[in-house]
């Protein structure tokens, strides 16, 4: 699709331009989309991984002088990287949450430490902060309330579900209480990921995720109720025909299931290789 060629700016609205970071793979979809919010003071959100090709394409768009802020939804390292450069070269200050994980490598020092409920403003928009634990521990996404719009990270994605790696810090007790919290939003008009495109129904969209999930947690316990299995076995059941590149991921997703379910007290098990089984 052409506006998902990376490094070229493509207008989503009269506040939001999006550029594609070149960053595509299996876990990032076309790539990382970095988004421009405003016109005459302009947010960064998620300005993507440290490429000076994408990192020129964002102050091009932007026009330097005018960005005052960079926000981050979180700061796994395909979102934040960019950064760093786009601070110098701008003046903006940065707005991101507390806590990142040790894996993300973060060393930035935030301007601003984003809560739940925090309006960061320019002088046409406002975005207000929704803490969305789940995906990551200090995942974070922002209502632009004059368009209806909601800039996801990877807590919603186009095209694909979103992973919850209890291993960087993923939760599925948060990520499913999250996810239930956007499709409570009133008069919500469109999702706009982190990877991939416009979301344009956004509460179908938030309904399949939460059906999703549910049928996982199903097949995961119909499964047990069989035998003990381990989190291998489970995978190769449950993901038919899936590339290779992703198996690590789905077995982390299934442990996340797990890891949950046994806080509920419906199955017992403790490691991510050892055996699991319905309590």
């Amino acid at each position: 699709m052409p506006d998902l060629t990376p490094g070229v700016p493509s207008a989503l609205s009269p506040l939001v331009r999006r550029i594609v970071a070149p960053n595509p793979g299996l876990m990032t979809g076309p790539g990382t989309n970095t988004y421009l919010v405003g016109i005459d003071e302009v947010a960064i959100i998620d300005p993507g991984p440290d490429d000076d090709r994408h990192i020129d394409a964002i102050v091009g768009g932007a026009m330097r002088e005018r960005v005052c802020w960079v926000v981050l939804t979180h700061t796994h390292p395909d979102h934040w990287p960019a950064a760093r450069k786009l601070i110098a070269a701008t003046g903006a200050k940065l707005a991101a949450a507390a806590k990142p994980p040790k894996a993300d490598a973060f060393d930035l020092v935030p301007d601003r430490v984003l809560r739940d409920g925090d309006v960061i403003e320019g002088s046409e928009w406002g975005l207000t902060v929704m803490a969305t634990p789940g995906h990551a521990p200090n995942h974070v996404c922002l209502f632009l309330d004059d368009e209806r719009a909601l800039f996801t990270g990877d807590h919603v994605l186009q095209g694909t579900t979103t992973v919850v790696n209890p291993k960087r810090g993923g939760d599925m007790v948060e990520y499913l209480a999250s996810t239930r919290r956007l499709r409570e939003i009133k008069r919500l008009a469109r999702i706009l990921p982190g990877h991939g495109d416009v979301i344009t129904e956004p509460y179908v969209i938030l309904d399949e995720y939460l059906a999703h999930r549910a049928e996982r947690e199903a097949q995961i316990l119909g499964l047990l109720a069989e035998g003990p299995a381990r989190i291998k076995g489970l995978v190769t059941t449950i993901y038919v025909d899936l590339p290779e590149g992703l198996v690590e991921m789905a077995r982390h997703q299934v442990h996340a299931h797990l890891l949950k379910l046994r806080a509920e007290g419906a199955v017992a098990g403790s490691t991510f290789t050892g055996p699991w089984s319905r309590s």
